[in-house]
């Protein structure tokens, strides 16, 4: 039996209709958005590669520059059929199993991800993701098999969003596919906390959630982001990324 190979993918470009160059955004000094997932996410459990996935804009050639900085493979594709480039990044990387991480939420948890890709693997799923309201928003990750994807990508007629947003035709219609979500501690369950960036104001907070992680001397796990905005008696849930 072929082995598994497991590549997380952080699917990333500067273009923004509300906040355009976030992925590029400073989070803390001269780090963005983008470098610190890249470092937070170098080693998953489970996980074999992380690859930066963008676009062939040429806009998006900054970020093939801090992505050669930081030593981390990129792939580039079109910038309207994602699907399509992650198809080319399976293909380029020899994955057999991709994870699906958005650049907009610096936060990630590589503990979430990497039981997210246990729990694919022991129970032999084409498709995993933690159930809705089960974590907080943007702390989420999405695990596909490569060959679910390239099954959508083959097909002529696929409705247009399907291959804007890579894992909706899968989400629509689970009874195609084994799906599957694995479990948290209950206390996580704060779909009331959102760590996405969308707006200014979202990064801004993402600055203060930062900067109060680092006074505090907390690391920027899961647990202790519960916990500093219970705390900080964080505003409601906005509206973003499905993860």
């Amino acid at each position: 039996m072929r082995r598994a190979r497991v590549i997380a993918v952080i699917q990333a470009r500067t273009g923004s209709s509300r906040l355009p160059g976030k992925v590029l955004s400073p989070l803390y000094g001269d780090v963005s958005i983008l470098e610190h997932q890249c470092r937070q996410l170098s080693r998953i459990d489970g996980v074999d590669q992380l690859v930066v996935a963008t676009t062939d804009l040429a806009a998006d050639d900054a970020i093939t520059r801090l992505t050669a900085r930081l030593g981390i493979k990129t792939v580039r594709g079109s910038s309207e059929d994602v699907l399509s480039r992650f198809v080319k990044t399976a293909n380029e990387t020899v994955a057999t199993t991709l994870v699906r991480i958005t650049s907009d939420s610096p936060l990630r948890d590589p503990h979430i991800i990497a039981r997210c890709v246990a729990h694919h693997q022991t129970h032999g799923l084409e498709y995993t993701r933690p159930g809705d309201g089960s974590l907080p928003r943007g702390l989420r990750a999405e695990v596909i098999e490569a060959s679910v994807l390239r099954q959508l990508d083959a097909d002529p007629a696929l409705d247009p969003a399907y291959r804007e947003h890579v894992t909706l035709a899968i989400r629509q219609h689970p009874e195609r596919y084994r799906c599957g979500s694995p479990d948290f501690p209950a206390e996580w369950a704060r779909p009331e906390y959102d760590f996405s960036v969308d707006t200014q104001a979202d990064l801004d907070f993402m600055r203060t959630v930062w900067a109060q992680l680092e006074r505090r001397g907390w690391p920027a796990d899961t647990a202790h982001l519960c916990a500093l905005l219970d705390d900080m008696k964080a505003p409601q849930s906005r509206a973003g990324d499905v993860a």
